[in-house]
């Protein structure tokens, strides 16, 4: 039996439970349709209209859930290489509240654990242990790159596995420990070569396996109401350095005022066996501070600033903006290293019909350059579009998409989408049964 096959059956096994206990039925289907003009190379473009078919389905009851989140793609005007796509985002069984202290997921999953995020195909387990201990602990295959419903071929060279260890002393103070472990194949490709006497030929190249060791060690402290403290560093276990520390305060000062407050370091974080860990890494340190300002019911103001610091050189970054209850006005700045800009971004809108009927128009211009020795390039961008809800499960939804700049006189694009949600709920005996 072939791999993809035997990996269509496990998914279809982790699937029947839930299916047939359920007790509800519900979830989301979203049809998009976008067009635009592709540029591949100069003076040869070609015309996109690619659709798309999203869901969300969710069967569950009391203890037992199951989730199915994916995607259809597929261009109707120029198909692109591997058209139509099928992707599945998450496809899992989640038993939960186990003797009222664990609950375990398999299939297709996200993990957000401390230093570790991604999906993988496998388990994950998170157990309480009393009032103040919390684990949780993960481990399988890392998705194909298509995201397509089957098994990673080469298991053994990509996967993803750790956990998370997690105490609250009191109800101010929060800690956890953090690790994982991972690793990575990159697909080979051939390329030309020449020998010794210039003569050329093809060379496969298969670059190494990427290996990752991480752990990470954060905590929180609520000092007061309305004033917590914020720390967390990652380490390479294989270097033994530090590729990330951060330190952030809130506070809020008044009922209309609050204050932000962090300092972050960062180290470029590379694979154990690539060939940059032998050259010196630029490292940065980022001073950062903001305020959110509530002048009115419906009127705010806030504001950001960020001093990025390198070993020779500096970047900053700006943004002050305001909040009404018809949009937003904010303007951002960025200079130094990283290279100048300065924009203007509205977004404008207004409800109607008991907020069934929602148009909207987004302006932005941007003046930027990426070098300090080159001219300054204007970029104006501009959206309008429509939200209208007929019912209260229902959504259409349209923009269009304009964009001008010193290589595009007008850019245009048109996104179209239909989203509908629902909930069913299944046979009632099975949940008499439970009770």
């Amino acid at each position: 039996m072939s791999t993809k096959r035997t990996g269509w059956l496990l998914w279809i096994g982790w699937m029947l439970p839930s299916l047939l206990m359920a007790q509800s039925f519900s979830g989301r289907i979203t049809t998009s349709f976008f067009t635009y003009e592709r540029s591949d190379t100069v003076g040869e473009s070609t015309r996109q209209a690619r659709g798309y078919q999203g869901f969300q389905i969710d069967f569950r009851n009391r203890s037992l859930l199951f989730r199915a989140f994916g995607q259809l793609d597929h261009d109707f005007a120029s198909p692109l290489a591997n058209d139509p796509r099928i992707r599945m985002y998450n496809f899992y069984l989640q038993w939960r509240n186990i003797a009222r202290r664990a609950e375990l997921k398999l299939g297709r999953q996200p993990v957000f654990s401390g230093v570790a995020v991604g999906t993988i195909d496998g388990a994950q387990i998170k157990i309480r242990l009393g009032r103040l201990l919390r684990i949780k602990a993960f481990a399988g295959t890392l998705m194909p790159a298509s995201q397509q419903l089957k098994i990673i071929s080469d298991a053994k060279n990509n996967y993803l596995a750790g956990g998370q260890l997690r105490i609250r002393p009191s109800a101010t103070l929060n800690f956890s420990l953090s690790y994982f472990n991972k690793q990575q194949t990159r697909p080979g490709y051939n390329t030309l070569r020449a020998d010794s006497i210039g003569s050329v030929f093809t060379q496969f190249i298969e670059p190494a396996t990427r290996a990752f060791q991480m752990a990470a060690f954060d905590g929180s402290w609520q000092i007061r109401p309305g004033t917590s403290l914020y720390g967390r560093t990652d380490v390479d276990m294989y270097g033994l350095r530090i590729t990330r520390g951060e330190l952030s305060l809130q506070t809020r000062l008044s009922n209309r005022l609050s204050l932000n407050a962090a300092y972050t370091y960062r180290s470029p974080r590379l694979p154990w066996n690539s060939i940059f860990s032998v050259f010196n890494t630029e490292k940065n340190h980022e001073i950062e501070t903001g305020f959110y300002f509530q002048v009115g019911p419906q009127f705010q103001l806030q504001g950001n600033g960020a001093l990025i610091l390198y070993t020779d050189d500096r970047s900053l970054r700006l943004s002050v903006g305001v909040n009404t209850a018809w949009g937003s006005l904010n303007y951002v700045h960025r200079s130094g290293y990283a290279g100048d800009l300065d924009g203007l971004n509205a977004y404008l809108y207004r409800a109607y019909r008991q907020n069934r009927f929602l148009p909207n128009v987004q302006l932005s211009w941007a003046s930027y350059r990426l070098a300090s020795d080159q001219a300054r390039t204007r970029l104006l961008s501009a959206a309008i579009g429509v939200l209208y809800r007929p019912v209260h499960r229902w959504s259409l939804d349209s923009q269009l998409q304009m964009l001008h700049n010193k290589y595009y006189d007008l850019d245009t694009r048109l996104l179209l989408r239909f989203q509908y949600w629902f909930f069913n709920q299944l046979s009632s005996s099975s949940a008499e049964n439970e009770q």
